[in-house]
């Protein structure tokens, strides 16, 4: 089977449209360079809630916009993906903290290079939440030859990628590299991903701007 990716959409870059663009942009030039884009939710569900939803409601409510938001935006720029909730189609279902990726349904979804899944899994025939990094984990670990991507809080000065070694420990990563370099979701990770920009995303699987955490 040859490499592919699962490339996260954190928190707060689905804020960002300039990475947002420089992602999808990046994506366009992949071609036929297969992988999974993954996302949760993002400061939209604060806004939700502050017009009176319930916290849950307003977390599944923002997920699903945003899955369409970014299907829409990545056919802007002549990318062909297709999107669809862990919950759908049987893909992830969530028992108790343990959640199961059905390979097969995978397989049929991935019929295109670009394959957009939210964190929501299915658990009792209902959508529930995942918590990202875990989810991540989770989907890594199901998919052979497969790495995360995390992308640089920063990415004009990019303390993690541009340090003399191109690996590290995420023991060894000071705080204040984590605090400017990784997104604040995943500063607990402890699982293997590689740093880098969204538009050196371009170049995989031969990024030059990229620090492999261990």
């Amino acid at each position: 089977m040859s490499k592919s990716f699962i490339a996260v959409l954190d928190h707060e870059h689905l804020e960002n449209s300039m990475f947002l663009t420089s992602f999808a942009r990046s994506l366009a030039q992949l071609g036929d360079r297969k992988g999974i884009i993954i996302h949760g939710d993002s400061p939209y569900t604060n806004r939700l809630i502050q017009t009176g939803m319930m916290r849950e409601d307003a977390r599944l409510r923002a997920i699903k916009d945003l899955n369409k938001r970014l299907i829409g935006l990545f056919a802007d720029q002549g990318i062909s993906t297709i999107g669809v909730h862990g919950f759908q189609k049987g893909l992830i279902k969530k028992s108790g903290e343990d959640i199961e990726l059905d390979l097969k349904a995978l397989n049929v979804l991935h019929s295109v290079p670009n394959l957009l899944i939210s964190n929501l899994a299915e658990e009792d025939g209902d959508p529930v939440h995942v918590p990202l990094p875990y989810f991540a984990k989770q989907v890594s670990q199901s998919i052979k030859e497969t790495e995360i991507l995390l992308f640089s809080k920063n990415e004009k000065d990019e303390i993690l990628i541009t340090e003399s070694k191109d690996q590290l420990k995420w023991g060894d990563i000071s705080d204040s590299s984590v605090e400017n370099s990784i997104p604040d979701e995943f500063r607990d990770f402890g699982f293997p991903v590689k740093i880098t920009t969204a538009a050196d995303f371009a170049n995989w699987p031969n990024l030059k701007k990229v620090t492999l955490i261990q």
